[in-house]
Order: C-alpha cells, then structure tokens, then sequence
C-alpha cells in the first residue's frame, strides 16, 4: 500500500454502470462531501449506461466510460489501462462484480499503488462471479462492506481474507427522508383513500427481492383487512409476471405497478408501512430510507437486514419466504395504530443515530486516510450540505 503524506488524494471509482443503484447513491451521497482540498475523486464506468451522469457532473465528478456495450469486447481493458496511467490515482475503488474483477487486474498492471474493492451484496454473486473473486483477491489491499453480516458472508463464501475487510456502514441524507408536504397528493394520484392503509414495496421487481411473496401475503392479509391497497415502485424482469399474479390472486383492484419513481421521499411520505420481502440482502438502503420517513418496515430476517432494523423496537422481521408471517405482520400494523405509532419514530431515531450522511462520510475518510498511509490530523471532510449530522 501507499504511503503518501501528499495534500490530496486522487481516487478512481470504477463501476459497472451509472444506472440507478446503491452503490451509486452511496457513491452521490459520499464523495462529493469529502473536503475537495484533501481529495479529487474521477468516476469511471464500463458501461455505457450512464442515467446519473449528470448527477455526479453537478455535483462536481469528473465522469468517463469505457463505452462497453457488448461482452466480447475485450478491448475494455486496455482503455481501462490506458486512462489509469493518464490519471495516475493514488486509490483505486471498484464496485460491483464487474469492476471488482477487472479493476484488480487491471489496477495492478497499470501501477495503482493501493486497490479497493466493494462487495454490498450477499449471496447473488454465480459460480463464476465467485470463482474470479477468489482468483483476484490477493490483488487488492481491502474490500468494503455495508454490514458486519456482510463481512462474514463474503470471507465464508467468497475467500476474502478477514484482515481485509472494511465495514463502512451506508448513510441517508436525512433530511431528505424527514417527511414530505406531498401525502396528500401522492396519494390522490394513487386513488388511495385517506381512510385506506397504503403498504409500499420499492426495490427493483427481481426474483431476488421476493416480490411475489410480498404480493401473496398481502392478498393473504386483505382477507383480514380489506381497507388497504398495495403500491410498487421499481421495474424489473418480474414485472409482468407480478401483475399477472395479482390479477389471478384477484387482487389487481388493490395493487398499483408504480414503476421507477424519482421522488422517492414523496412516495415514501404518502405511505403507511413498507414490506421488504428479499430473499437475500447485502445491506438494504430501502430500510434506512423507509426507517427515515418514520414508516414502520417489515421486513425478512436475511443479510443485513437485522442490523437495521431491530424486531419490535424499529420494525418487524419475519422469516423469508414465510407469507402467513408476513400477512400477520401487515394485518397488524394496519390495525394497530398504537404499534405503528411507536415503530416509526423510533426507526427515524435509529437512522438518526446511526445512519447519517456525516456519519457515513466520516467513515469513508477514516477508511482512505488509513489505507493511503496518511496520519489522522491529515484527514477532514466538508461537513453535508443540507444534511441532518
């Protein structure tokens, strides 16, 4: 590793794409609050999917892809190579399995003095995704994660060393998540009744996510209480299959198909309670965000998810895949104000404690300080604009 008591560090953040993701929002919360006289950050993706472009140029990244579009163009990684030796970073940063697996390599080959990578998912990586990751990891110096959970699962099953995990737990901006004037309308738009307990599932509408089982226990749970309906919000290859579904469980009048949203905090606002029925999670940034809106969460016990959300006290856990558990779940916080009433504030405490975007950016440049060889009184970071400390 680096040991460089210059000013600034340059880091290269490598992705598989700039489209809608957690490590991508980590990425917009995180770096740009970083203090810009101690860190220059360059965004690289290997894609040519570039949705939050723009977003990272505002915030003032220096953006670039590698224009991959297709998987036999190996050529990736020379252009990986040949605009590593033009930036010369102290740091390399790589996200997802992707940039995992060809910024260690490449990383080394072009001389980047320290390298390292993400892994924020449990469980979801292939047979092949694992092999080439325990293949690559005597290449890096460290390898972030969102949760203790998550540092174990990827030492068990992945082969990373336990003296090279990083635990940097994500954070929110706040006040963003801190409640909306826009209920009233959100759910207008719905045709949600104000009598009507409105349940919320958002994530992408993957096998993974359990969608389905969410959808089944609240046809389950409409047996019980039939004054609540059913939003959705995200795409994905489950989408069609999903609303079919809700068609043959004659629930279609109950559930609406939102698609992407990008006002998140309104959608959240309108809500009652939020189901996250995943089958696996590395550390789900929807249960911080919900927690933040003051929204009672129910969710699976699987991945990180219980170290978000602590049962009965900041939401409720149930078994993956159980939908009698979940149905209850639901049937009850509808039903039980007084329930409801006291897990949401005390979820918005939780993130208020633990989750904050200051909180996470401290962590980060802890994280780069140490790995880059500085001492601690060369490290700060500016402080969030906007965002609860």
């Amino acid at each position: 590793m680096q040991s460089n008591n210059a000013k600034q560090l340059k880091i290269v953040h490598l992705v598989t794409s700039l489209e809608v993701g957690g490590a991508q929002h980590n990425m917009l919360l995180g770096l740009p609050n970083l203090a810009p006289s101690r860190y220059k950050h360059i965004l690289i993706s290997i894609m040519d999917r570039m949705q939050m472009k723009d977003q990272f140029q505002q915030a003032g990244i220096e953006v670039h892809s590698l224009g991959l579009r297709k998987k036999t163009d190996i050529a990736v990684a020379l252009r990986l190579r040949s605009l590593l030796k033009t930036i010369r970073p102290d740091i390399l940063h790589t996200y997802l399995i992707h940039g995992n697996v060809l910024g260690r390599i490449v990383g080394r080959l072009a001389g980047v003095p320290t390298i390292i990578g993400s892994e924020l998912t449990i469980g979801q990586a292939g047979r092949i995704g694992r092999l080439a990751t325990k293949l690559t990891n005597p290449l890096t110096d460290a390898v972030e994660v969102n949760s203790e959970t998550g540092g174990k699962s990827v030492v068990a099953d992945l082969g990373v060393p336990e003296s090279k995990i990083e635990v940097v737990l994500p954070g929110l901006d706040l006040d963003a998540f801190g409640g909306t004037d826009q209920r009233s309308l959100v759910r207008t738009e719905l045709i949600v009744e104000d009598s009507e307990h409105l349940v919320l599932f958002v994530g992408r509408l993957r096998a993974v996510k359990g969608v389905e089982f969410g959808i089944r226990a609240f046809a389950k749970a409409l047996e019980q209480n039939q004054n609540m309906k059913l939003a959705l919000a995200g795409e994905g290859d489950q989408r069609s299959y999903l609303e079919s579904l809700s068609e043959e469980l004659g629930i279609e009048n109950n559930v609406k198909f939102l698609g992407a949203r990008k006002d998140l905090p309104n959608v959240l606002s309108a809500c009652d309670s939020v189901i996250m029925p995943s089958l696996t999670e590395g550390f789900p940034r929807v249960a911080i965000e919900a927690m933040a809106s003051a929204k009672p969460v129910i969710a699976t016990r699987v991945g990180g998810t219980p170290e978000a959300i602590i049962h009965n006290q900041s939401g409720i856990l149930v078994p993956s895949k159980d939908i009698e558990a979940m149905a209850g779940a639901i049937v009850n916080v509808a039903n039980n104000s007084e329930l409801a009433n006291r897990l949401g504030p005390a979820a918005r405490e939780r993130t208020e404690q633990h989750y904050s975007a200051s909180k996470y950016v401290t962590r980060l440049d802890e994280m780069y300080t140490r790995l880059a060889g500085l001492s601690e009184h060369d490290s700060s970071f500016a402080p969030v604009q906007g965002a609860e400390q």
